[in-house]
């Protein structure tokens, strides 16, 4: 070590900043690279080196090591005289067998001279480019000499530039670790990945899932018991539908309504009445039967309160919704950070589709015992005029019942 320190002193006396690079292949794919420096500069470790517009190549630069005149702090490392640097290089191998390494890129100063000995097993051609990054320019010298060692030389390089070495290596000689990936950070976060492959398998998963549960649920629902309550309740827990003509005359039947052949209203007492039909019975003032006007949003929101509080409809699909909502705005923050720090933003924009699914997803809001009402065979909205005719008629058999 004290005798590499020495030449590299009388390499500085002799003359401007040199490097003397040494890089020699480990068998899982890796190659140690020994840099002998002699100048006062700066160096950066290349990490991501551009290939195209469209993509760069990554490295991974590890066990880094100086001894002399230098310190080292992550990639860059400054010399403030002779010193010996060594670190260890991975994703250089591609698939083919050729080795791509970018050698002294990231000096702050001009070098004199630069030298390059490569070491590995089955050589067969080397290339060697200088200057800026992406140029084609060759180096002052290159050969593959005794033993296969690819020896190269650079008389002069400019601060900023870097010295490229192409190694042509029998594919499989060493195992392929060369990693690329966009130019663009955007498209980069939203690259296909294995988290991505992960997330997107997962919300594949539980659509298919969600979707069983609920055909088995709209199955189960199709094979309810007979109506045991108030129409109005059978056709509301069944369908939704507010059956305001068949609370009508289910109210005329239980004697709570009365509708003369003069057309006259009059109410009479029976047996209690929930908030529902307290409402509707209201809207049939007594006296001459007028236009009526019921208010059916309150009657809607009164009759499902009655539903849910007699536990005949659940608020699972409300609940169910709302987590929806949240999960969706949850993969929506979730793509935002992961955009704009480590990536697979994928990751997240799977969670937003997981909760819009969700906010799709219908499953039946009816319970077991709202199923065991049953479901009426026709729709129940009908035109509450339509049916006065029969309100009349029931009217006046209760009527004639009660005189007897």
């Amino acid at each position: 070590m004290f005798a590499e320190l020495a030449v590299a002193a009388v390499l500085a006396q002799a003359g401007g900043g040199t490097d003397d690079i040494t890089v020699s292949a480990a068998p899982d794919g890796r190659f140690v690279v020994t840099e002998r420096v002699s100048t006062r500069a700066t160096h950066r470790l290349p990490s991501r080196v551009p290939v195209t517009d469209e993509r760069d190549r990554l490295y991974s630069v590890s066990d880094v090591r100086v001894s002399g005149a230098a310190h080292a702090d992550d990639d860059t490392v400054t010399f403030t005289g002779p010193a010996i640097l060594t670190y260890t290089v991975d994703g250089a191998v591609a698939e083919d067998g050729q080795v791509r390494l970018q050698l002294t890129g990231g000096w702050d100063q001009d070098l004199d001279r630069v030298t390059v000995n490569f070491t590995a097993s089955g050589v067969s051609t080397a290339d060697c480019f200088a200057g800026a990054v992406g140029s084609a320019r060759q180096c002052t010298f290159s050969e593959i000499g005794d033993r296969g060692v690819v020896h190269a030389e650079q008389d002069g390089l400019t601060h900023g530039d870097r010295m490229d070495l192409a190694v042509q290596l029998p594919a499989g000689a060493l195992p392929a670790n060369a990693r690329f990936v966009s130019s663009s950070p955007l498209i980069e976060a939203f690259a296909f990945g294995p988290a991505a492959a992960v997330a997107f398998g997962t919300v594949l998963l539980l659509v298919l899932a969600g979707a069983a549960v609920t055909a088995w649920l709209r199955r189960r629902d199709r094979s309810a018991g007979p109506p045991a309550a108030a129409p109005a309740y059978v056709a509301y827990v069944a369908r939704g539908e507010l059956d305001l003509a068949g609370t009508v005359l289910d109210l005329v039947d239980r004697g709570h309504l009365r509708f003369t052949e003069e057309w006259q209203i009059t109410h009479g007492d029976g047996e209690a009445l929930d908030p529902f039909e307290q409402a509707v019975k209201a809207t049939f003032r007594p006296g001459p039967l007028a236009v009526v006007d019921p208010d059916l949003p309150r009657l809607r929101a009164l009759l499902d309160g009655e539903a849910h509080r007699r536990g005949w409809l659940s608020r699972r699909p409300e609940r169910l919704r709302r987590a929806g909502f949240g999960l969706a705005g949850l993969g929506v923050l979730a793509t935002v950070v992961l955009a704009l720090t480590i990536g697979n933003a994928l990751v997240g924009f799977a969670v937003l589709v997981a909760g819009l699914a969700l906010t799709l997803v219908r499953i039946p809001a009816r319970t077991a015992r709202g199923r065991a009402l049953g479901t009426p065979r026709e729709p129940a909205e009908t035109a509450l005029a339509v049916v006065l005719d029969g309100v009349l008629a029931t009217s006046r058999r209760r009527h004639a019942v009660a005189s007897v």
